[in-house]
């Protein structure tokens, strides 16, 4: 060969949207002059500047180019290595084409900001609007949104976010004011959002809700008129009595009656129409539009629809002015739930109202059903039906849900602490395939990123048939008939809880067939999932005493179990509204005769006691009464350790709606264990 390269440094970081060179050396080792051109090529060929790209190096000479690369800003370009290849190619002699390669370390970089749209709402009790928040960078992002909103009520369907590269989460989020503003000029309230990107400065935003009147001014105004116009025939109607009483006698004049009312309402028409905003794909939010047309309606009345929807959905956002449970005829202060009547204002600056569904990741089919019911006002919470004339007409519609899932789908779950290692979680996720059966089913080869919070590294993975750019990235390789494959991470947490954060699971890489996906179209064929970890060393802690750690038979023993509620990490809303039932495990030694039943359960069987847990810094006290046997000679131990453990979340507006929600079952090791030793003499 009489042509030499080298290229310096052999591999090189780079960070997508900075500039970094190689610098090329060509050496001439041949008897004649020659012009080099030198190109790159391959995927990122055109990221590449080559200055000079002909370099004219005489015989036993070199001559050197600088090659910058300059990965484009954006998500295009995701973490791991990357082979640069350079050509260089003789003038005279094409054919002795020398190829030479560096490898590209492209680093992690997330660029996160966030836009408010509208920022403009009105409404006469709430509105909602969107946060979108965008993250160009080629990693994944997490962002905390906090609202600071005076007196409105802020309903929004999440306070933390992960954004896959090169993509953009919406949030949702409603506000409603407190009581309706009968009559009057609107009253503006602003609103702030701040999101605020894990290790970057954060992203203010600000709207306003402007809240109407429920009776406009020009109502108001035409009611003054109207009794302006009564004032003045009045007095026509006095001054017409005084010229008849001038001259005739009062007793030839005929007293007047008068004619009562009974104008009767005039009817309404109501057409209802349901139609499907976005659906989406399952696992995703699908929102419905409930529109209603309404002819004749009176002045501040509110239209009531009835809403039902399967068990499979979940209502998780609307944009109703409020909702009715029919059973108690009185505005909701909780959730609602299938059945129960969305109100719309007719006469709003929108008639109609956003339904947000959350669906099952595996799909769903079924139906969503809306029936105008009646026009209603509110006083307060209490609802009053507004009469509507004979002939009045409401109508119904349907919308049928049909959401297929993702070609590929993650679900994440993490286990509760060994009781060997409290530091120690394990984190499972599902991998599932949704196959065609048809014929078209082929192989292939898909990877997920783990992402975990601040507080928690992995320690290793298992299950994957490889790794990808970090020990963070599992490689999966799925046969044609394959639908589900599960991977087991260990998790371990620091030692200085509490803390919280989301463990998210993220498609990154996907070729079926052998045809790899581009990286922008992964998150369209594979759809993530994450879960809550919550870092307590125990969510109820359980400290075990004894009066007295020895004595005689026929002696009197009293043990108390005393049992806690851990701080929860300052931003897990979950758990927080609701209440606790415990079911603790109480044990003792034969040398202990327990007098009755334990003190302090709400029951006892079998050895469990059942109890309410304890809230805030309260304490739910055990109490055991023992006495010592006459034939004890063996010490054993007093213990305590959890046995059930239920979450009901129904909260004081739910209790005020006089409804339940369905009761939680959560892992026991969430409660502590203690024990005491007794020693008989």
């Amino acid at each position: 060969m009489v042509t030499v390269v080298d290229i310096d440094p052999a591999s090189l970081a780079v960070t997508p949207g900075q500039a970094e060179t190689f610098t090329l050396t060509v050496r001439n080792d041949g008897d004649d002059v020659e012009a080099y051109h030198l190109s790159a090529v391959g995927d990122a060929a055109d990221q590449v500047d080559i200055e000079p790209e002909t370099l004219l190096v005489h015989p036993g000479e070199t001559g050197t180019a600088t090659a910058t690369i300059t990965l484009e800003h954006g998500g295009r370009w995701p973490v791991g290595d990357l082979v640069l290849r350079f050509e260089v190619v003789p003038a005279v002699h094409p054919d002795d084409l020398v190829a030479i390669e560096a490898i590209v370390s492209i680093r992690s970089f997330s660029e996160v900001d966030a836009v408010l749209s509208p920022t403009a709402l009105e409404g006469r009790r709430g509105d909602e609007t969107e946060i979108a928040i965008a993250n160009s960078g080629n990693t994944h992002a997490y962002a905390d949104i906090a609202i600071s909103a005076g007196e409105l009520t802020v309903v929004m369907d999440r306070a933390r976010v992960t954004i896959p590269a090169g993509s953009t989460e919406s949030v949702e989020l409603g506000l409603r004011v407190p009581r309706p503003l009968w009559r009057g000029e609107p009253v503006a309230h602003p609103f702030f959002v701040t999101v605020t990107p894990e290790d970057a400065p954060a992203v203010p935003l600000e709207g306003t809700f402007t809240q109407l009147p429920v009776f406009s001014r020009w109502t108001l105004m035409a009611a003054l008129g109207v009794a302006g116009a009564l004032v003045v025939l009045a007095a026509v109607w006095l001054a017409v009595l005084a010229w008849n009483n001038a001259v005739t006698p009062v007793a030839a004049s005929p007293s007047p009656t008068s004619t009562p009312d009974t104008t009767a309402p005039a009817p309404v028409d109501v057409a209802v129409e349901l139609v499907a905003d976005d659906l989406g794909q399952a696992g995703d939010a699908a929102v419905a539009v409930l529109g209603a047309e309404i002819d004749e309606a009176p002045e501040g009345a509110l239209l009531a629809v009835e809403v039902e929807w399967p068990d499979e959905l979940a209502l998780a956002d609307s944009t109703c002015e409020g909702w009715v449970g029919t059973e108690i005829d009185r505005e909701l202060q909780g959730r609602p739930r299938s059945g129960d009547e969305c109100l719309i204002d007719p006469s709003g600056s929108r008639d109609d109202a956003e339904l947000t569904f959350a669906t099952p990741p595996a799909g769903f089919s079924g139906e969503v059903a809306a029936t105008a019911t009646r026009l209603v006002a509110l006083d307060g919470d209490d609802v009053q039906e507004v009469e509507t004339g004979a002939g009045s007409d409401f109508g119904d519609a349907d919308l049928a849900v049909d959401v297929q899932p993702y070609p590929f789908w993650l679900d994440v779950a993490v286990s509760d602490p060994p009781e060997f290692d409290e530091g120690v979680r394990q984190a499972t996720i599902g991998v599932h395939r949704t196959l065609l059966r048809d014929g078209t089913d082929e192989s292939a080869r898909m990877a997920f990123e783990l992402l975990l919070p601040g507080f928690a590294e992995l320690s290793f993975m298992e299950g994957c048939d490889g790794f990808g750019a970090n020990a963070a990235t599992c490689v999966l390789i799925f046969p044609s008939d394959l639908e589900f494959w599960s991977v087991t991470a260990t998790i371990e947490t620091r030692d200085d809880p509490p803390d919280a954060g989301q463990v998210s699971a993220a498609g990154v890489e996907l070729a079926v067939g052998g045809v790899p996906v581009p990286p922008s179209e992964v998150g369209e064929q594979i759809r993530g999932a994450d879960t809550l970890l919550i870092a307590v060393d125990d969510l109820f802690p359980v400290d075990v005493e004894l009066n007295t750690d020895d004595a005689e038979a026929g002696e009197a023993v009293t043990a108390t179990v005393a049992v806690t509620h851990a701080a929860l990490p300052s931003d897990v809303e979950a758990f927080r509204d609701g209440s606790w039932v415990l079911g603790v495990a109480l044990s003792w030694p034969e040398a202990l005769v327990l007098n009755g039943e334990p003190r302090g359960c709400a029951s006892f069987e079998r050895g469990i006691c059942e109890l309410p847990g304890p809230a805030g810094d309260d304490r739910a006290v055990i109490t055991l009464d023992f006495t010592v046997a006459d034939d004890a000679f063996e010490n054993g131990d007093v213990a305590a350790s959890g046995a059930t453990l239920v979450y009901d979340p129904t909260t004081e507006a739910d209790e005020r709606d006089e409804r339940e929600q369905p009761k939680i079952e959560l892992p026991p090791e969430w409660i502590g264990s203690d024990g005491e030793t007794f020693f008989p003499f």
